[in-house]
């Protein structure tokens, strides 16, 4: 029986001025990901000048862990990289960690206002 997990994918943006500007680039994130994204939030960031946090969130049905990993890591990769990797050895899952800095690469121009983001797999 396959099981269903959570994963979500919580972005911190950079340069964005106005809700419409974050607003446009969830609606380019759900793109990229797939119509089985959903926007869960869409607010200011009040630890960063400018800055907004979009929420987005899918369900998988997979009964292999492998796959769902390797899944989010492809995901990510699309947006952004590099991404660290957080690995439970007991829940055989991973937690992807992106923080942008100089090396940074973009899966297309408009996600360079990307400074932070965390894909999380739940059960």
């Amino acid at each position: 029986m396959n099981k269903s997990q959570n994963i979500y994918l919580t972005i911190v943006t950079e340069s964005q001025t106005s809700e419409m500007k974050a607003k446009k680039l969830s609606e380019l994130l759900q793109t990229e990901l797939g119509d089985n994204w959903e926007i869960i939030t869409i607010a200011k960031y009040h630890k960063f000048e400018s800055a907004y946090k979009i929420e987005l969130k899918t369900i998988i049905v997979e009964n292999h862990q492998e796959r769902i990993n390797h899944y989010a890591i492809i995901l990510a990769d699309k947006l952004a990289s590099p991404w660290l990797i957080y690995f439970d050895k007991d829940d055989n899952s991973i937690e992807l960690i992106f923080n942008k800095n100089k090396n940074s690469r973009f899966g297309k121009s408009d996600f360079d206002m990307i400074k932070w983001g965390h894909f999380q797999i739940t059960k």
